[in-house]
């Protein structure tokens, strides 16, 4: 499984295409489109990824992607029954959009703006979905309106969040694409174990030197401080949902030493995990 170019048609008689999307978990392989991209999380939670970007996601998640971002949302659960379906609604229009159109209105200013500064992704308040919906429940000319209500509404709202960092330089080449793929891979599926810098370099196919140099000339992050974030975003989720103590989330978090936890936990939430816990009581 590559990461992959996806082609996107619009729907028929349509400027954009519009999804909803129901399954028992997301986990789309990373790929990457020359459309933007807004997707709303209805129902599900897990983990986000955008270009060097890793964070929470949960319903009301509303996150716009500028043009051949890699990425991918993955989800926490597998749903076993209809009724606990992961949903999201997905809104794709090309650049030709962009250029053709909202260009060429000078009330578009604004939006413009916006979609030049989400190269690296722009997660927004929850509080816009509902402009979201209104794209989704329309159709023809209102449709279209809306959808350019709704792009005004993310433009002139003062909650915006960006995600990958300023010097996220990952380009959409199938070679780089898939080497990072497997790094995220494997890295997601063993993040509750010991992984050296060894194995991790094995993975990339390169020397240790050489994985360091690459790793953090892409994600402006050294590998060791990206796999604390991955067991450090599992534990917060652990903090909040359940009740097993401390030293046994440490574990199931890939954190071998409790001091170790407590040190990288507080110096990357400012907190301790007690105090994060109790915060959310």
């Amino acid at each position: 499984m590559k990461a992959f170019f996806e082609k996107i048609l619009a729907d028929e008689g349509s400027s954009f295409l519009t999804r909803y999307i129901a399954l028992p978990r997301f986990d789309a392989p990373l790929h990457y489109h020359p459309e933007y991209e807004l997707t709303l999380i209805i129902k599900g939670q897990g983990r986000r990824f955008v270009g060097d970007h890793v964070g929470n996601f949960e319903a009301g998640d509303l996150v716009l992607l500028g043009s051949n971002l890699p990425h991918f949302w993955r989800s926490d659960t597998f749903s076993k029954n209809n009724e606990e379906l992961h949903e999201a609604i997905v809104i794709q229009f090309s650049t030709c959009f962009v250029t053709n159109v909202l260009n060429k209105l000078p009330e578009c200013r604004s939006v413009v703006s916006l979609l030049n500064a989400s190269k690296g992704g722009i997660r927004f308040s929850e509080k816009l979905a509902p402009y979201i919906w209104e794209v989704f429940e329309n159709e023809g000319v209102s449709r279209l309106l809306a959808f350019i209500k709704a792009l005004e509404q993310l433009a002139i709202s003062e909650n915006q969040e960006l995600l990958a960092s300023e010097g996220f330089n990952i380009k959409p080449d199938e070679t780089e694409n898939e080497r990072m793929r497997k790094i995220l891979e494997f890295t997601l599926e063993n993040y509750k174990e010991d992984i050296s810098l060894e194995t991790i370099a094995e993975i990339a196919n390169l020397t240790v030197p050489s994985f360091c140099r690459y790793f953090k000339s892409r994600t402006r992050k050294t590998y060791i401080y990206f796999l604390n974030e991955i067991r450090l975003s599992n534990a917060r989720k652990m903090l909040i949902d359940n009740q097993l103590d401390i030293s046994q989330i440490s574990i199931e978090c890939g954190f071998q030493n409790l001091s170790h936890f407590h040190r990288i936990f507080k110096n990357q939430t400012g907190v301790t995990p007690m105090a994060y816990r109790r915060g959310f009581g």
